[in-house]
């Protein structure tokens, strides 16, 4: 049975539209992304899911902190 959406909020709705959108997007692109580079993305994914977990932190401090984990894959990715 399909679960009823709990989101009421016009933005909250429509960050749960993209949400979905991204998920879709990124499995249509998987297979043809080779393995290094889905390890990095593992690991940033990995990075922002653990942090969003902690309740009550704050977006920016999450986002922050993940820019940080991020940053050195995202600068190696540019220059190769």
């Amino acid at each position: 049975m399909a679960q009823a959406n709990k989101l009421s909020n016009p933005k909250d709705l429509e960050i749960q539209d993209l949400h979905r959108r991204f998920v879709a997007a990124m499995e249509d692109r998987l297979p043809s992304i080779s393995d290094e580079t889905k390890g990095h993305y593992a690991t940033v994914l990995t990075s922002l899911t653990l942090h969003l977990e902690t309740p009550g932190k704050p977006l920016s401090e999450i986002l922050s902190e993940v820019m940080g984990d991020a940053a050195p894959l995202l600068f190696r990715a540019m220059q190769g």
